[in-house]
């Protein structure tokens, strides 16, 4: 769908270096989409077994407290390269004139 998107447009004039910017941008972000989200994942069973292995109050907490902001910047992460890659290029089409996007 997004190359779809994104090849149905012919940015013109002064934001023809959009052209190349989403040529590489995509395929730039699913790639470091998938470094992080697969190291958070690993991180995240990594602190899920060290809170199940935890033997005091104050170690288990800390533990949750890591594994929960682990899962939050990897949801933060998914929806910002998601935004980028979608939704920015539908936010460009209707925001420029009609002129600049063939």
């Amino acid at each position: 769908m997004l190359s779809l998107l994104l090849k149905s447009y012919k940015f013109l004039g002064n934001y023809a270096w959009l052209n190349e910017v989403y040529t590489v941008l995509p395929p730039i972000l699913y790639a470091i989409l998938g470094c992080v989200g697969g190291a958070g994942t690993v991180y995240a069973i990594i602190l899920g077994v060290n809170l199940a292995k935890a033997d005091s109050d104050d170690t288990r907490k800390n533990a949750a407290n890591r594994l929960k902001n682990t899962i939050i910047g990897v949801a933060i992460l998914l929806v910002l390269v998601l935004v980028i890659n979608l939704l920015l290029p539908m936010a460009l089409a209707a925001f420029l004139p009609v002129e600049v996007i063939k």
